[in-house]
């Protein structure tokens, strides 16, 4: 018969957290990548100044491995609702702001 162990289960569930991360990370920065390819476009065709029209981009590449970073700390911190909670709400955040300038600098209402 198998002794319960939390230590070990805290461990295995870290994993599947660590694991949960890295995919949402490829998801993330391949999002990331289409929306500098489409604002890389949108200042080729509409003038834009280049500064201003990749500015949202180059946050969010910047701030997707900090709310990684942060949300795995509080997940050690046995908060782990509360991780996965941030976690998904900032990085929805950050894919419906993405969205948004892409559909304002291209001109699509």
């Amino acid at each position: 018969m198998k002794i319960y162990n939390d230590e070990q289960n805290a461990k295995g569930i870290y994993i599947v957290f660590l694991v949960l991360q890295g995919m949402l990370l490829l998801l993330m920065y391949s999002i990331v990548y289409a929306s500098y390819v489409a604002t890389q476009s949108a200042v080729l065709l509409y003038g834009l100044t280049p500064f201003t029209a990749y500015a949202p981009t180059v946050i969010v590449f910047l701030a997707v491995p900090v709310v990684f970073m942060k949300t795995a700390s509080v997940f050690r911190q046995e908060r782990r609702m509360v991780a996965v909670s941030w976690m998904m709400a900032l990085l929805s955040i950050f894919l419906v702001g993405l969205m948004l300038h892409l559909m304002n600098i291209t001109k699509i209402s």
